[in-house]
């Protein structure tokens, strides 16, 4: 795993992040509907009353567009210590939400695929072709592919601690996270009937000597990245506040044991 520590740059967002590429025409994705609209951000059902999202994202309720808004219950947040990550229960009344997602703690391997989803702002490739444009209002959900190239540790005293995936943005129609949807998710792209959850966006950073945010770049060491909570280090943290997880955890022996956070790092290794 990378570790990344020493904070060179960061910026927080007038609101959390989404998901480039988009339209202004476009309406909110219909099969990824375990992802709600929360605090200016998003959030994702991962039960039928139980709500993950990013710790830095805060509000009172989630609307999940074509099934309501739903308020979350005094007493039931439950923070990670350290990182940025949030479980909370809403109160759903005498509708049952069946459409949530399922967390899955298994190791996501280099070059996997995902696909992100989010609220908020968006925006196309630009006239050079080198870069997105970012020029789309938040509050539409949106879905783009992207893939993980690694793990990355975060670490920025009084800012943010997370073992993260990252993306790179490496070409035209590759996903990025934008300001409008922090504590959405990335998903599997493994045809599972339930939305298969390995990560909760957090952040965007530039690597190496990279200093250009949402432009394209295929240097190994140097680029644009988008990052997520990997969820696989997360596992007893939540099973202990409720969450189910698969695989189970006694499986996990085979297995290797709303603001946008914006980070410019130099590039460590070990």
């Amino acid at each position: 795993m990378r570790y990344f520590a020493g904070l060179i740059a960061f910026g927080f967002a007038a609101t959390s992040l989404s998901v480039a590429p988009g339209l202004p025409t476009d309406t909110h994705t219909s099969d990824f509907g375990c992802v709600g609209f929360f605090g200016g951000a998003s959030a994702v059902l991962v039960g039928p009353d139980l709500i993950l999202t990013a710790k830095h994202v805060s509000g009172l309720s989630v609307n999940f567009p074509g099934l309501g808004t739903f308020s979350a219950i005094n007493g039931t947040v439950r923070e990670h210590p350290t990182d940025d990550l949030k479980l909370f229960r809403i109160n759903t009344g005498s509708i049952t939400l069946s459409n949530y997602a399922q967390i899955n703690t298994a190791s996501v391997a280099a070059n996997t695929g995902v696909t992100m989803v989010g609220f908020g702002g968006s925006g196309s490739v630009n006239l050079a072709g080198t870069g997105y444009d970012i020029y789309i209002g938040a509050g539409t959900r949106r879905k783009a592919s992207a893939i993980v190239e690694g793990k990355v540790y975060v670490e920025e005293p009084g800012v943010l601690k997370l073992h993260s995936l990252y993306a790179p943005l490496r070409s035209n129609g590759q996903g990025a996270l934008v300001g409008g949807d922090s504590g959405g998710g990335w998903f599997l792209n493994d045809g599972s009937a339930r939305p298969q959850l390995v990560g909760i966006n957090s952040w965007i950073g530039t690597f190496g000597t990279y200093n250009s945010n949402f432009t394209f770049s295929n240097d190994p060491n140097n680029f644009f990245a988008s990052g997520a909570a990997d969820l696989s280090a997360y596992n007893g943290w939540l099973v202990q506040n409720g969450a189910s997880v698969v695989p189970e955890p006694g499986t996990l022996t085979a297995l290797a044991v709303g603001s946008l956070l914006a980070i410019r790092r130099r590039r460590r290794t070990s």
